[in-house]
């Protein structure tokens, strides 16, 4: 996944590794969400209602949102510890799995996408550092539909 505007190339690959310009990144440590930012992501394919169910869930804790154009670019933010976690209620695949990869490479944990129907029909996407993760996926299970 690369970054244009600041030269930065996040890269990794199974068993190898996540990678930023060529030096080793790791998911962050955090084990509370008012201990940095989540990253969410606005699909048309879902109800924007859930993602601001999801946003006010995630202040009422503590902590903050934060969202760019990339659903790709905001997972690898997440790899590198930058965000604590990243979702979005629908990703396809193309723009996501790469940055999942990423994630879990940097000692991370992502929501497993179904491998039958990801590549046709998208994925919802949690993913963060292993602490933060559980309390990110409980609070989509409250805010996202199933």
């Amino acid at each position: 996944i690369h970054e244009p505007s600041t030269d930065e190339t996040f890269y990794g690959r199974l068993g190898g590794g996540a990678l930023l310009n060529g030096k080793p990144i790791k998911t962050s440590n955090a084990a509370s969400l008012s201990e940095g930012a989540v990253g969410t992501g606005l699909s048309n394919r879902a109800s924007t209602k859930n993602v601001v169910t999801l946003i006010s869930l995630i202040m009422a804790e503590g902590g903050v949102f934060y969202r760019n154009a990339s659903g790709a670019l905001m997972l690898a933010y997440a790899a590198s510890g930058r965000l604590l976690g990243y979702v979005e209620e629908h990703m396809n695949a193309w723009d996501c799995l790469a940055g999942m990869l990423l994630v879990e490479e940097a000692g991370g944990t992502v929501l497993r996408a179904d491998p039958k129907t990801v590549l046709d029909q998208g994925t919802r996407v949690i993913a963060g550092g292993s602490r933060i993760f559980p309390r990110l996926q409980a609070l989509c299970a409250e805010a996202l539909e199933a």
